[in-house]
Order: structure tokens, then C-alpha cells, then sequence
């Protein structure tokens, strides 16, 4: 198939998420010409064709308002497929189903990503917290993971300008209590903070002043989180209305998403967008210098596998910046080798490992009779545990973050519709509704609603280590319609993390009784996310936070990219994205992900100023 070559453009990025979309448009602002290349659908489908999918779709999962057709459970039905949470659980009973192969012995990946312009940003929770001090030195402070070869004060005014990006709601004087970081002079959130809901009120009564862990002994206090969702217009468009849909999608667009940013920057004149576009390798020079992106094209999402491509080309720019996410990053460059017989960005040997997530210890309670908390009012989660995040118990196991839940049992077990039809249909005592039993009319009504309104669900966000065992490589078994070879996962938790698990349960026990709840959290011992810790059984859910792969560092041989996110290997190639980062906190990471990317812009701008390029 004879290849189709592009302009010549200043940079050309992989991928239209959060770092593609906001580089491409800080690029355009600069007045540079930016070629942005989306493996998945572009804009052509408006926000309200995926709140329809989302209505339509009979499971409510993060994949469900978007395309290709998140029902179809066979990834060889899409030409650019990705992996679902349908895949990922059909894969438990089918591996030839999952997008993943795991590597023999690994554990469940159990984190997902989208393909489609704006990426996995369009069913991000909103979540905008800031790593602090401890989190960039883990290894140094700890002696665990990796340090990066920045720090807080180095990214302070990026995550101003990401924030305003964003459009972040928060309270700085608060986080500046509860993390212990400071905010530069005369520095205020876009917005104030998302107001807290009633059951944060009733939490926030019972817990603050408690002592969750005995090896953290800081007093909780519970407060309002930063978030990427509006509290009052901003950058045109509304304040949330407290949908409780912010995962998978917000119905009137409260909630940042980037197609924002990208509809923007393709406003100006100065960006394209090449979607249906797969990059499949990179072409390197005799010199190391990067000469272009190599990419597959596809029209139709839904045609078989001997249909599925219809063209290929070359772009080539500049610069190039791989922003496809951790893992199709990874995917990118190692596949490089095997496609062209030249190594890209890999003189350390460390693309692919220290794969991470924030694995999730989830646990859900019943408040006692009488004391409703009505859930399933405004956005995901308003309010956390910010203060028992770090100290010298890193050492002997993992940090994790408290998230207060708004939405029931709906992330745990599917509700309200599984209480709902539980009453319908009865529930044998194997589920999470033991003895239920099958009512009609008022009395199905008011029982339906004493159960709805007085459930809590609490999750811990566990940090995770850089380990290099954890990491992506090319299956040699599994291919995309298109032809390339899948990603291949190894992945496992070390002691540290599951004593981090361990912790969290003691926790959640405290939590239980400050509250006077009882505990419903089922744990499975035959799931395949199931680990055992110190003779307990812990299931782990993924938070969709992929980071590590391409490792930032501070030397060529124990990283794959510089402070910059330019790889050691070539001059004029960028690997951004949360894959860089080296360590992942307790934090959800794509604030100082975005963060870390505004950064990468400048050095951009001021080595093409300066001729370098």
C-alpha cells in the first residue's frame, strides 16, 4: 500500500487527550503549526450524540457514550481497538477477548483507556489534586521507587497554568493546610470549591478528629477536593448541575473535558487533526534524529479485520511528541524495533517497565435505620482525606488517599439498579443484598428507598511503586485488525502495596464504627483480582491511571526521558504523558500529568526559537 506523505509541520503529537490537546493548543497560541494524529474518531460526534449512547446503553460503564460500539465485547470487531471494562471482564472467563494479553503469573490489569479525540479525559473523574514535596522524592525520602529529577517548586507554576487550563474549583488556603505546599504569591483557583454534599456534612461530623491509622497519626480532616468541573461559568460553559454521571460523561459539560482545549486549538488555523490514524512506528534517522510518524488509516469502525485498513503515511515535523497514553506509548516505540530494526528511546532498556496504577481498595457500608445520607446527588466525590497521605510509614508500606463517594453502591455492585431489581427478583445471600425479598407498590417503594438513601462507598487510592517487573511488552500471539502487535501486561503488587491494602482495611473499620455503619464490601477469594495479604483476601479495582513506561530521570541509563519529557536518545522526540512520571503519590495524576506537559511546551518553543530544531 503506497504511503501518503504530510506537510512539513513545526511539531506533529500522537494523540488528542489531555497532554495533545493542551500542547497542541499552547503550540497554536505560540503560533506554531501543529499536526495532531488521534488513533480514534475525531470531533465528528457531537457532546450530545454521547450523552445518548450513554442513555441508550443498557451497563452504565466509562466506555459506554463512546466509539466504536463499546457493546461489542470481541476487540477483533473494531479496527482500533482498546480495552474496555466489557472486554476486560469478558477477558476473565475468555483471555482471546481482552485487548491485554497478561503475561503468565501476572495479575489483572484492571485499568482502561478510550481512542477517540480527547482520549481517556472524556470520562475523567475531575479530580485535580496536587502531588506534594514527599511524592517527587520517594526513593530519596523512603527508599522506595524512583525520585524525580524535579520537584514541587519546579511544576508550582505549571499547575497554576494547568488549572487555568482546566478550570479548576478549589480552596487554596485550604489544600495549603492539608497538603503542606505552597501556592505562588497572590495565586486563586479559577473558580471556589465545588460545594460538599449532605453526606460529606454528616462524614465530616463523625470522622474529622479520628485517628484512621495507627502508623499515621495525623488527625483527619475531611475537605473539599479540587476539581476539573465548573462551580460557577467558566470558559463558557456551565456550573455543574449534580448529574452524578461525571464518570462516564457529564450531560451539560460542567465537568473539563479535551475536546475543549482541541476544538480550540483547531480554531486557530494553526492545528490539524488527522483522525482514524494509528501510529505504529517511528522513523529514526542514522544520526538518532527522528524523521517521521509512520501511521495506518481506517474509515469504518465496525469493518472486519481483512478490510480494516485503507491507507498509510508518513508525517513528518519538527519535533514529534508521542502523548498516546503509557501504554500505546510504549506499544509505539518498541514496536519500532520490531517494524524497523532500529531501538527508539530505548538505550536503557527500561521502555514498557514500571508500568503503575493506583490500585483501589473499595469498601461500601449501610448507615443505621433512620440516618439517610442521600446519595446519588452531585458530582462522583466532593470531598477526601487529604492528611494522612504521607510520613514515615512509607517506608514499610504504600500511601493511600481516602475518597468520599457520592454515589451509593454504584461503583461497587451497579446500583441503584441492582437493590432495585433485587426486590423485584429477590437476592440470594451469595451477593451483596443477602435476603432480599420480592415486594410491589408502596411497600417495594419504601423499601427500595430506606436501602438507596442511607448507603456510603469510600475508596482508598493505594499508591504504587515504579517496579520494573510491572510492564507492557508486544504480545507475539495477538495483533490488532490493523496488524500490530498488542500489548502484552505483566503486572503484580508488591508487599508494599498490599500492606498498603491492609492498612486501608484497618481504616475503613474506623470509619465504620465512627460512623455506626455496618459493612456490606463483598471480597471475592476466586476473582482475578484477587491478591492475598498477611491470610486476608483483598480484590483491587483499577482507577484508570496508568502512568510509568518511559520513565523521567536525571541520567540516560536509569530513564527513558529528561525533566523536559525529551528522550535521552533523540533530540528531537518527546514522550508526555503520565508514562513519564517516575512516581504516582496518592493523587489522581492528571493535573501535575498536564502540568508536567505545559512545562514540556516551553522547552519546545524555546529550542525551536532558538534554532535547535
Amino acid at each position: 500500500m503506497q504511503e501518503t506523505p504530510t506537510p512539513r509541520y513545526d511539531v506533529a503529537i500522537v494523540g488528542s487527550g489531555f497532554a495533545g490537546a493542551n500542547m497542541a493548543l499552547l503550540l497554536a497560541r505560540a503560533g506554531r503549526r501543529v499536526l495532531v494524529i488521534e488513533a480514534g474518531p475525531g470531533l465528528d460526534a457531537l457532546h450530545g450524540d454521547h450523552v445518548e449512547r450513554y442513555v441508550l446503553s443498557p451497563f452504565k460503564s466509562p466506555s459506554a457514550p463512546y466509539p466504536p460500539d463499546a457493546g461489542a465485547l470481541d476487540p477483533s470487531r473494531t479496527n482500533a481497538p482498546r480495552p474496555t471494562i466489557e472486554a476486560l471482564l469478558a477477558a476473565w472467563d475468555d483471555p482471546a477477548r481482552s485487548y491485554f494479553e497478561h503475561a503468565p503469573g501476572s495479575l489483572p490489569f484492571a485499568s482502561t483507556y478510550e481512542r477517540l479525540a480527547g482520549g481517556t479525559g472524556n470520562h475523567w473523574m475531575g479530580t485535580a489534586v496536587r502531588m506534594d514535596g514527599a511524592d517527587f522524592r520517594l526513593r530519596s525520602a523512603y527508599g522506595r521507587g524512583l525520585d524525580w529529577p524535579l520537584g514541587y517548586d519546579d511544576l508550582e507554576p505549571y499547575y497554576g497554568q494547568a488549572e487555568h487550563l482546566i478550570g479548576v474549583a478549589g480552596d487554596r488556603n485550604e489544600q495549603e493546610a492539608v497538603n503542606g505546599i505552597p501556592y505562588g504569591a497572590g495565586y486563586a483557583y479559577p473558580m471556589g470549591p465545588i460545594p460538599p454534599s449532605y453526606s460529606d456534612g454528616v462524614m465530616r461530623a463523625r470522622l474529622d478528629g479520628a485517628a484512621l491509622a495507627d502508623d499515621a497519626p495525623a488527625a483527619v480532616r475531611l475537605t473539599s477536593t479540587p476539581a476539573g468541573r465548573n462551580s460557577a461559568p467558566y470558559q463558557n460553559r456551565g456550573p455543574c448541575r449534580g448529574s452524578t454521571s461525571c464518570v462516564p460523561i457529564c450531560p451539560v459539560r460542567a465537568k473539563y473535558d479535551p475536546r475543549a482545549a482541541l476544538a480550540e486549538a483547531m480554531a486557530t488555523g494553526r492545528v490539524e487533526l488527522l483522525a482514524r490514524s494509528v501510529v505504529d512506528h517511528v522513523r529514526i534517522d542514522e544520526g538518532g534524529t527522528v524523521t517521521g510518524l509512520h501511521y495506518l488509516r481506517y474509515e469504518d469502525d465496525g469493518v472486519p479485520a481483512a478490510t480494516g485498513r485503507t491507507g498509510e503515511g508518513v508525517a513528518t515535523a519538527a519535533v514529534y511528541v508521542l502523548a498516546a497514553h503509557a501504554v500505546e506509548n510504549a506499544r509505539i516505540l518498541l514496536n519500532t524495533e520490531q517494524a524497523t530494526g532500529r531501538a527508539a528511546a530505548n538505550s536503557s532498556g527500561l521502555v514498557g517497565r514500571h508500568l503503575m496504577d493506583h490500585p483501589v481498595y473499595l469498601a461500601w457500608g449501610l448507615m443505621p435505620a433512620g440516618m439517610p445520607v442521600y446519595p446519588y446527588r452531585g458530582p462522583l466525590s466532593t470531598s477526601g482525606v487529604e492528611t494522612l497521605r504521607d510520613g514515615p510509614f512509607r517506608r514499610r508500606r504504600a500511601a493511600w488517599r481516602l475518597e468520599v463517594g457520592n454515589t451509593g453502591w454504584n461503583w461497587p455492585i451497579g446500583d441503584p439498579y441492582v437493590t432495585g431489581a433485587d426486590f423485584v427478583y429477590g437476592a440470594d445471600d451469595s451477593g451483596a443484598n443477602p435476603g432480599r425479598r420480592v415486594l410491589a407498590g408502596r411497600r417495594y417503594a419504601e423499601a427500595v428507598n430506606d436501602v438507596l438513601t442511607r448507603q456510603i462507598r469510600i475508596a482508598f487510592l493505594v499508591e504504587q511503586e515504579a517496579d520494573p517487573s510491572n510492564r507492557v511488552e508486544l504480545s507475539d500471539t495477538w495483533t490488532d485488525n490493523l496488524g500490530i502487535p498488542r500489548p502484552r501486561i505483566a503486572y503484580g503488587m508488591s508487599d508494599y502495596v498490599r500492606a498498603g491494602f491492609a492498612s486501608a482495611r484497618e481504616a475503613t473499620a474506623r470509619v465504620w464504627a465512627r460512623l455506626g455503619a455496618a459493612e456490606h464490601t463483598v471480597t471475592r477469594d476466586a476473582a482475578p483480582n484477587a491478591f492475598r495479604y498477611d491470610g486476608q483476601t483483598y480484590n483491587y479495582q483499577g482507577a484508570g491511571h496508568l502512568c510509568g513506561t518511559h520513565v523521567m530521570g536525571s541520567a540516560r541509563g536509569t530513564s527513558v526521558v529528561n525533566g523536559w519529557q525529551r528522550t535521552w536518545d533523540h533530540p528531537n522526540l518527546y514522550l508526555a504523558g503520565c508514562g513519564s512520571m517516575p512516581s504516582v503519590g496518592t493523587q489522581n495524576p492528571t493535573l501535575t500529568m498536564l502540568a508536567v506537559s505545559c512545562r514540556t511546551v516551553d522547552d519546545i518553543l524555546a529550542r525551536l526559537g532558538r534554532g535547535e530544531l
